[in-house]
């Protein structure tokens, strides 16, 4: 008796079936941009993370934070394809001008890159990623650099 008033009750829903299903069917799409979205974030962090222990590695060889760090953040960003805006933050120069550090003092490089959530239409959803690495500037600079 029980196994009747169950298919009684499936044939009386007319075409809720077809609603539940669609309904489903886009709960499971919008599931399927949500989990693009996070690996999208979290490769691009990756990225991110690799450029800013590069430019830092290069910024701790150089001995500074000029044109040897520049070079090297356009060489990431075409490696990369990601142009994030970049600080150095805690850096005390030896010399201003020419953004030199002192050796054993600290150079700290911070990238930050702005994008959206991807796949939501029209719809843009900021999202900030930082990165941040640090390291010891690895040039003695004498009074006459």
């Amino acid at each position: 008796m029980r196994a009747r008033g169950f298919v009684k009750a499936v044939r009386d829903r007319r075409g809720e079936v077809y609603i539940d299903t669609a309904v489903g069917f886009v709960a499971a799409m919008f599931a399927v941009v949500l989990a693009l979205n996070v690996f999208s974030f979290l490769t691009l962090k990756q990225d991110l993370d690799y450029c800013s222990k590069q430019l830092c590695e290069a910024c701790c060889s150089s001995g500074g934070t000029g044109e040897e760090a520049e070079r090297r953040l356009r060489e990431l960003g075409a490696e990369t394809g990601l142009s994030p805006s970049v600080s150095y933050e805690g850096t005390e120069y030896y010399n201003a001008a020419k953004k030199t550090v002192q050796y054993g003092e600290t150079v700290k490089v911070t990238l930050t890159l702005e994008t959206h959530v991807r796949g939501l239409g029209i719809v843009r959803f900021p999202v900030i990623l930082v990165s941040s690495h640090s390291g010891l500037s690895r040039r003695y600079w004498k009074t006459g650099d």
